[in-house]
């Protein structure tokens, strides 16, 4: 070996290592702001996307359900609108609490939804395939948010 090279085993095991570090810090801070703020102001900072409906739903690669998700009609807009979310982002498929509901609801409804990642995304829609292969979008009624 040259000098100052390095051997391709501990490079290897050293990125491995700083994705995992990375990847658990995103974790937690995304716990944290999902259980501190509402989908709403999740919005307003380009986090979330609120007010979206399930238009398709279809089995894509590998057998995992996808998800289709556009804006509601009833809101006016036909766009997404401003946000973070790229494709390849791992989010979070869930209703969106309705503002009738008492906390303890919302909370509940909050922590629980389905998990996959952003396939492709468009002005007017995105695709999610989901994490697992018996996930589907079947509990998915109403308004729904990522």
């Amino acid at each position: 070996m040259a000098p100052g090279s390095l051997d391709v085993l501990d490079f290897a095991t050293t990125q491995l290592s700083l994705l995992a570090s990375e990847l658990a810090a995103e974790t937690s801070q995304n716990a944290l702001l999902l259980s501190t703020h509402s989908p709403r102001t999740l919005a307003r900072a380009g986090l979330a996307i609120t007010n979206l409906n399930l238009s398709s739903q279809r089995t894509g690669l590998g057998g995992k359900a996808v998800l289709e998700l556009e804006q509601d009609n009833a809101i006016g807009g036909e766009e997404l609108g401003d946000h973070g979310i790229r494709v390849g982002d791992i989010v979070r498929v869930g209703q969106q609490p309705q503002g009738a509901e008492k906390k303890a609801e919302k909370r509940s409804i909050e922590g629980k939804g389905l998990e996959g990642v952003v396939v492709r995304l468009g002005r007017k829609t995105m695709q999610i395939a989901l994490d697992k292969e018996e996930d589907e979008g079947d509990g998915l009624v109403g308004r729904l948010w990522v």
